[in-house]
């Protein structure tokens, strides 16, 4: 251990009404990796964030924060910018939303370079084509041209890390940089950011809700619950030696083991969660199989135009091909796979956000592959099949209350409804979706994510649907949130008979709920079967590396390219040629 590149010494963070982060005490070494785990709201992204000077001007700070020896509080504001822009890095949870939309990738890169090294925009422009290359980006020449929307989550993060990699930083702080990436993309980017610290000697203060991947890419973990840091561990026997119960059940929620403890401070003692409880679940499918599936797909073709390699003209891009799959009433099937593999285009397609080109969809014995007639045909439809979506603050209207929402949601399909009647529908909603009927008058932005995802539920069963299409629902929420909200949903299956098709790329989340499993890779069914089967003896060998990538006691993350050209013969012309390894395709298209 070399001195401190970052020090937090009883650090407080406060607004004007209450304190959210509590005397938080941090060092990191140079080159040293040190996670910092938690759930949502336990102030990590804070005092991160304390760090790069990124709070909100109402915020307050106490405590001592030092990087690279000098403290931030004592340092004059043009040293600290200096300090901030040139020796530490921060790369951000979600890339697509710190990128302009209508500014290319090499204008982002090069950008600070000009702007704050003084570097001609031509040195930049090579500069950043080397960045590229040192992440892992192949044909950096033609990425430097094309917009954000034109690439796929993997590959943004990749080049927020190419940016941050551009002022050649001491420090990374990384802020939930995998929570919404694949197992693959996220084992991928961790063994970038592991090589990187191995050559640079960068340190790593990397901020998750996943101790099994903290565990796995830190040296030391220090785990915060409600703004304080309860115990900090070394990460190669943290399980051996963790002494808190917070950070236990943690670590069983991360690792699969199904816990659903409360997370309550000591001395609350609230009602524990109902378990999963997979063996009735198994045999109401089993049931529901001897009646005729409630939905069925054959045959399913999409297509979408994007942009060729060479930059002029368009080629066809193949999203989905020959996909077909049933769902028994009642059922749940997992559709799982990479980002891009084709499964939520799949998941559009049978709401009627996306139309076929080729290939049928029969929801209870009709045929939706055509697209319906007017008004009364859309809501028929849409009463049958509801989609929750994986962000609900972006499907949310931020305007409305909760009750608004849900009673709007009512009165599509009840229009001449009576107020009571609406009134005890929305109380009946907020029981089924175990939401406190005291957040019905609030909007989103004073929910957490969790109760967030409650709301998008009981929105989406306002419509009394036979089928419930959950997109992602659970993949942004950390661990804890995501056992209360898989909990959440088994309830609601049984209490109501709504079959669940459930589109996620977790297979620990396909365990605890799915009956059946069908795994896609590049927009085909590589294949398909009983859960327990298809996960404890898959056949494919792409199964075995979404396996592999979970991360796990004694799991270290590697750099592998295995099954990345998959997509090319899907694809027509030159881009056929010229497409690189590292290029994947999202249901739009976008590489």
């Amino acid at each position: 251990m070399t001195a401190p590149v970052l020090e937090l010494d009883g650090l407080s963070i406060a607004t004007p009404d209450r304190t959210l982060v509590h005397d938080c005490t941090l060092t990191i070494s140079a080159g040293e990796a040190v996670g910092l785990v938690g759930e949502s709201g336990s102030g990590k992204t804070l005092s991160v964030r304390a760090v790069a000077g990124l709070l909100p001007g109402h915020f307050t700070t106490g405590g001592t924060i030092r990087v690279l020896g000098q403290d931030i509080s004592a340092t004059p504001p043009a040293v600290l910018r200096d300090l901030r822009a040139r020796r530490v890095g921060m790369i951000f949870q979600t890339p697509r939303a710190h990128l302009n939309p209508l500014r290319t990738i090499g204008d982002f890169l090069t950008e600070a370079q000009v702007a704050v090294d003084g570097v001609r925009p031509e040195a930049a422009t090579r500069r950043a084509q080397e960045l590229l290359d040192e992440v892992g980006i192949t044909h950096a020449a033609r990425r430097l041209k094309q917009f954000p929307a034109e690439l796929s989550g993997g590959l943004l993060q990749r080049v927020m890390i190419a940016a941050t990699l551009a002022m050649d930083p001491e420090i990374l702080l990384a802020d939930e940089i995998t929570t919404a990436l694949d197992v693959t993309t996220q084992e991928e980017v961790m063994a970038l950011i592991g090589d990187l610290r191995r050559e640079r000697q960068l340190s790593l203060l990397f901020i998750t809700h996943d101790l099994a991947l903290a565990g796995a890419v830190c040296d030391r973990v220090a785990v915060m619950q409600q703004g304080r840091t309860v115990e900090t561990l070394n990460a190669a026997t943290m399980r051996r030696d963790a002494r808190e119960e917070y950070t236990r059940v943690l670590m069983s929620a991360a690792l699969g083991d199904g816990t659903t403890a409360s997370l309550q401070p000591a001395g609350d003692s609230p009602e524990p969660e109902p378990e999963l409880e997979p063996e009735p679940e198994l045999k109401l499918h089993a049931a529901a199989e001897l009646a005729a599936p409630i939905l069925s797909v054959a045959g399913l073709r999409k297509t979408f135009q994007v942009r060729s390699a060479s930059g002029g003209g368009r080629e066809t891009f193949v999203a989905v091909e020959d996909v077909a799959f049933e769902l028994a009433p009642g059922g749940c099937l997992g559709i799982v796979g990479e980002s891009g593999s084709g499964k939520s285009t799949t998941a559009r397609i049978i709401c009627g956000l996306e139309r076929a080109d080729a290939g049928s969809v029969m929801v209870g014995g009709d045929d939706w592959s055509r697209p319906a007639r007017g008004g009364a045909a859309r809501r028929v439809r849409a009463k049958t099949v509801q989609m929750v979506f994986q962000d609900p603050y972006q499907s949310l209207d931020r305007r409305q209350t909760v009750r608004q929402c849900l009673t709007e949601a009512i009165r599509v399909h009840q229009k001449r409804a009576p107020q009571a009647v609406v009134d005890a529908r929305i109380g009946e909603l907020a029981g089924q979706a175990r939401l406190d009927t005291a957040l019905l008058d609030v909007r989103p932005r004073a929910l957490s994510g969790g109760q967030r995802q409650r709301v998008a539920i009981a929105r989406a069963l306002a419509a009394e649907p036979e089928i419930l299409v959950l997109d992602e629902a659970v993949s942004a929420l950390d661990v804890t949130t995501q056992v209360e909200i898989l909990t959440l949903l088994d309830a609601i299956r049984r209490e109501t008979g709504v079959a669940l098709l459930m589109i996620t790329h977790d297979l620990t989340v396909i365990r605890r709920l799915c009956d059946g499993v069908v795994v896609m890779r590049s927009g085909r069914v590589e294949e398909a079967g009983p859960t327990s089967e298809l996960l404890d003896a898959p056949r494919a060998e792409y199964t075995r590396l979404l396996l592999d990538s979970i991360p796990r006691e004694g799991w270290i993350p590697r750099r592998r390219r295995l099954g990345r050209t998959s997509a090319i013969p899907t694809m027509t012309g030159p881009i056929a040629a010229t497409a690189s390894t590292d290029a994947r395709f999202d249901s739009k298209g976008r590489s």
